[in-house]
């Protein structure tokens, strides 16, 4: 065997035992603290998102939702800083907030036509966040000994505003061996106990949406 075959050889061997340890030590962050822990349900018409994310109320369950923006990008909806509450409202109100029902009326699939038939999204500025409960997510990442490896823990609760209380939180880690040019391994690929992101529907199954009639 030439010694160019045995480098080659040694390589993939180092790659697979340092991506092996990865996995070792992924199970290991999954097993100790990943998961979806709801400590009390609730009921509500809708939340603050603390991650400034722009929920798509016609899909969602939820009456309204509100949101700050410190740094909007000029294409966003609401291309300005500030604390927004968005909200179903009847189309004949009159609140219709234009350059998002344009950009809605462009989508033909359900459920956007049969809603913006009778509703609309109206949009009003806000000087602080109203609601009850809130949504939180961080990330947190560290690379790997190899020093190109990286680990990832996201964790995401949800709070009530009044008492600080946490009510629900979800937990999971991710291991890349490569990034970018390799795909995330998370806790929900081999540990049980872990559900994935969208197995948790970790919002809707801590605030539970209340079905009143759209105002």
């Amino acid at each position: 065997m030439n010694k160019l075959l045995l480098f080659t050889l040694a390589i993939i061997c180092t790659s697979c035992v340092s991506e092996d340890d990865g996995l070792v030590t992924l199970r290991e962050l999954c097993e100790k603290d990943a998961g979806l822990t709801i400590y009390k349900t609730v009921k509500a018409d809708g939340y603050y998102d603390a991650t400034g994310r722009n929920v798509d109320l016609v899909k969602s369950a939820y009456q309204f939702f509100e949101y700050c923006a410190d740094s909007p990008h000029r294409l966003d909806i609401i291309p300005k800083s500030g604390c927004w509450r968005l909200s179903k409202v009847k189309r004949d109100t009159g609140q219709c907030y234009e350059p998002l029902d344009k950009k809605l009326s462009t989508f033909i699939v359900s459920p956007y036509p049969k809603f913006l038939k009778n509703h609309c999204i109206s949009v009003k500025k806000i000087t602080k966040p109203t609601a009850r409960y809130s949504y939180h997510s961080e990330l947190e990442s560290w690379t790997a000994d190899n020093g190109i490896s990286l680990y990832t823990k996201n964790t995401e609760t949800i709070m009530n505003r009044k008492t600080n209380e946490i009510i629900g939180s979800y937990t999971t880690y991710l291991f890349n061996k490569n990034p970018p040019y390799s795909i995330s391994t998370a806790c929900s690929d081999f540990v049980e106990k872990v559900p994935s992101y969208m197995e948790a529907n970790f919002v809707a199954s801590t605030i539970k949406p209340l079905q009143g009639e759209i105002k």
